[in-house]
């Protein structure tokens, strides 16, 4: 009879001895397809290095510049570019009393010109002593505004900071340039098709484990793009992912912590990506077709920020009239602009957070 103690360390070693086995094995496939992939140079460097910020070595001559942090900035050498990166006079500090400072972050949406922005500046300019600055940066994401505030924008002391939120600023860097100043996607946003679990980060660490899941995960990706338009785009995607919104949340953070010490207000406004007009009627995809929404509405309330969602508006008038407010699914027409204008000074003035304190104390 086989004496089962004196047999079990002999399986243990076995057994320790077979995963060494695997485990090198594995090292050696997963280098081998770094190599083929990257270089033997360029995956010892992948190895011991990380990058930062999107790749971008532009000059001076073109509309965006090189920034270490931000991976590029407006260039303020160009006409209508002031020295703090923004397309605006040059600001005044400290801030003139009277002044109720007001400054939209944001991407190419709220950049639009004329837009939703420079009609909001006609109106409250009538009405008052109102400034409007309008700070959004095309191609930016949430990390990339909260950052450009911070950096740039810190010492301006705005009344209010309208942020506007755009379904692809999920992203850490979305877009990156070549040579010639042209915006390409970043690998972080192309990577984002995949479908992240708890385990994603371990397996984010490997070649060769990123590839299996990929194609494992390849026709469910396929049949759920067939439903909804933005599973297959680049950069909307990632409002539908989980795992994004817990980053959003900590720019959240950081950006009402700065403007509470600063006594300025925060609001946000959401605005849809016309495919998610599709489903006003479809009660089977609807909560799913909205979840982004809902994901910032549930932060906005946990953090007592006031929040406009267009998604009603938009979704109404364009149902109602049958006119488009989009000239592309994600920029306003000068329909979609001018229904956002009312919009938005209807709910600042219901919100108390224009004309509301004596901002010549901040």
């Amino acid at each position: 009879m086989v004496n089962k103690k004196r047999s079990l360390p002999r399986i243990t070693f076995i057994l320790f001895v077979n995963l060494l086995i695997f485990i090198s094995f594995f090292l050696l496939i997963e280098f081998t397809f770094r190599i083929h992939r990257d270089g033997f140079i360029g995956s010892l460097k992948k190895l011991t290095t990380s990058e930062q910020v999107p790749y971008s070595n532009l000059g001076t001559s073109n509309w965006v510049i090189f920034d270490e942090d931000l991976g590029y900035r407006l260039n303020p050498l160009k006409d209508h570019i002031n020295n703090l990166s923004i397309r605006h006079g040059e600001i005044k500090t400290p801030k003139p009393k009277g002044l109720f400072r007001i400054v939209i972050l944001g991407d190419s949406i709220p950049w639009d010109e004329p837009g939703f922005v420079s009609m909001m500046k006609t109106t409250l300019e009538k009405q008052g002593d109102y400034e409007i600055i309008n700070a959004s940066v095309p191609g930016y994401t949430a990390y990339q505004e909260v950052l450009f505030y911070k950096k740039y924008l810190s010492d301006i002391e705005p009344d209010l900071v309208i942020w506007s939120y755009c379904l692809n600023d999920n992203h850490k860097f979305l877009h990156k340039f070549d040579r010639k100043g042209k915006m390409l996607w970043t690998d972080e946003a192309k990577n984002t098709f995949k479908i992240h679990s708890k385990w994603n980060s371990l397996i984010g660490y490997s070649y060769v484990l990123s590839s299996l899941k990929s194609r494992f995960i390849a026709k469910k990706q396929l049949k759920k793009s067939k439903d909804f338009a933005w599973e297959n785009t680049v950069d909307f995607n990632i409002a539908w992912k989980d795992f994004s919104w817990n980053d959003y949340e900590k720019h959240f953070i950081t950006l009402k912590d700065i403007l509470s010490r600063q006594n300025s207000e925060l609001a946000v406004i959401i605005f849809p990506f016309e495919p998610q007009l599709r489903y006003r009627h479809n009660e089977k995809n609807f909560s799913y077709a909205l979840k982004p929404q809902k994901m910032m509405a549930a932060l906005c309330h946990r953090y007592q920020t006031p929040l406009l969602d267009l998604y009603p508006a938009i979704s109404n008038y364009a149902y109602k009239n049958r006119r488009r407010l989009f000239r592309d699914g994600v920029h306003l027409n000068p329909t979609g602009h001018k229904l956002v204008t009312k919009r938005l000074i209807d709910f600042l003035s219901q919100k108390n957070l224009i004309g509301s304190r004596d901002s010549g104390n901040n």
